[in-house]
């Protein structure tokens, strides 16, 4: 199944045909499935459906924009939502508005296609949203599989919410090192999220409870005071 992205297009914000073909393709090329929004409540059910690997927006006046105070509330609530926007400002004052105001990267139109899509590979690729890059990971009976979002263990699959795969593929990924914290927030949920949440403690109580509950080998453990760790028991098979 195609990752998800949503372009947001401005009412009143002139665009041609063939702009927005290549603006398409550029997208269809990387992979990415399109969702279109034009209004900012519907922008808000859109994200919360969709959960997108990147925000598109399309927009007339970057620093006025509604959506801006969207994108903060998902993020405070955890959600890594990389925005790249598109604007006919000139780039020195659009840009200063688009990153005060929360955007990651900015280009003025009209694009070059081939810095655009290179933009759009950079930002998944450094917020870790392109999870078709990972790879299949087995643990100990455990079964990840990122192409799917799919967990099992000992071949039973396991629901998991979109954050707690994310949670548990770094995890796995990097098991048998103590992970902290600070860290998991860092890489999981991104650079905007305070420190000083609980999220990660909630998520990992979440987690034993579907991969660890009835099985006599407990994969991830505790480190009081620094975080966590998935230990492999000895003789355990891990790929």
């Amino acid at each position: 199944m195609s990752e998800q992205m949503i372009w947001y297009m401005s009412a009143g914000n002139g665009r041609g045909e063939e702009e927005l073909d290549a603006i398409a393709k550029v997208f269809n090329d990387i992979g990415l499935q399109i969702t279109k929004s034009e209004d900012p409540e519907d922008l808000r059910l859109s994200i919360s459906e969709v959960e997108p690997v990147l925000l598109l927006a399309d927009l007339g006046e970057v620093g006025t924009w509604e959506g801006w105070k969207i994108i903060s509330a998902v993020r405070d609530e955890g959600m890594i939502l990389p925005v790249m926007v598109i604007s006919e400002e000139l780039s020195g004052n659009g840009a200063v508005a688009a990153f005060l105001a929360g955007g990651n990267d900015f280009m003025t139109k009209p694009l070059h296609t081939g810095e655009f899509k290179c933009r759009i590979l950079n930002l998944l690729t450094l917020t870790g949203r392109r999870r078709n890059l990972k790879h299949l990971l087995k643990v100990d009976g455990l079964m990840l599989d990122p192409s799917r979002r799919l967990v099992t263990r000992e071949g039973i699959e396991l629901k998991m919410t979109h954050k707690e795969f994310d949670l548990l593929y770094y995890l796995a990924a990097n098991r048998g090192i103590i992970c902290s914290r600070e860290e998991i927030l860092k890489q999981v949920w991104g650079y905007q999220f305070h420190a000083d949440t609980n999220v990660v403690d909630v998520y990992i109580r979440h987690i034993r409870l579907k991969i660890d509950k009835g099985y006599r080998n407990k994969l991830i453990h505790t480190v009081r005071g620094t975080g966590y760790v998935m230990r492999v028991p000895e003789g355990s098979t891990t790929s």
